[in-house]
């Protein structure tokens, strides 16, 4: 399985738009020993042929323009290798990118029953991904649980890679009205996924309150873990004994 990290910024990016700090400013000023970063955005390929994302952040369509394994290829330029989309949560910064991918071609997006109703329900710029022909396939995940996916239709083959989640504690978005929320899944808010082929795992969690110790499993069973989250001291993950 490939990994790649199409972006490593906070919400914003980096420099952020409305950000006058030390750092975002000497970024602008050309003083600042480093680049700048899109949003946070990861992308995976169980075969280097078709790739699936993790979130789709608000900086999609640049990232995807940077990534030539993203591309059309010769033999179909009209197609995206892109097949799906792993929805984490229903923030903004997770899911925005998703209105970059409504050029009439269809694709798999997992996401949980109560993020789909989001989605769905309070959202409805979003219809423009019914556009496509067959229109976009909405899988339902499950907030803890595991579900082989295969890259083709062959009958009896074995999935190509596993997703296993698990919850991982967050509230809804301020966006979502209370009414809606009252009837969401708290264990729907955000989940953290692994991805398993062959024996190898990667874990991803893009958003972690620091409120469920269950995601530390998952992270100390995965070859590799890619972690978001906030943290008030230098020393937050540093475990002692």
């Amino acid at each position: 399985m490939r990994v790649k990290m199409l972006g490593s910024a906070a919400g914003g990016g980096f420099p952020q738009w409305n950000c006058f700090c030390n750092n975002c400013r000497r970024v602008r000023l050309g003083k600042f020993h480093g680049t700048p970063r899109s949003q946070t955005q990861i992308a995976f390929s169980p075969d280097s042929k078709l790739w699936f994302l993790v979130g789709a952040s608000p900086d999609l369509r640049t990232q995807i323009l940077a990534t030539p394994e993203l591309s059309p290829s010769n033999q179909d330029p009209t197609h995206s290798p892109i097949a799906g989309v792993f929805l984490p949560s229903a923030d903004v910064d997770s899911l925005m990118g998703l209105l970059h991918l409504r050029e009439f071609q269809t694709f798999f997006v997992f996401a949980t029953a109560s993020l789909q109703r989001i989605v769905k329900k309070e959202n409805k710029i979003f219809e423009v991904l019914d556009r496509a022909d067959p229109p976009v396939q909405w899988q339902i995940l499950s907030s803890k649980g595991r579900l082989g996916c295969h890259l083709s239709e062959s009958p009896g083959e074995a999935p190509s890679f596993v997703c296993a989640t698990i919850p991982l504690g967050e509230s809804y978005p301020d966006y979502v009205s209370d009414e809606l929320k009252r009837t969401l899944s708290p264990d729907e808010a955000t989940i953290g996924c692994s991805f398993e082929q062959n024996g190898k795992s990667v874990f991803i969690a893009p958003s972690l309150s620091g409120s469920s110790p269950e995601w530390t499993k998952l992270a100390a069973a995965s070859d590799l873990t890619l972690i978001d989250g906030t943290f008030w001291s230098d020393n937050e993950l540093i475990q002692t004994g």
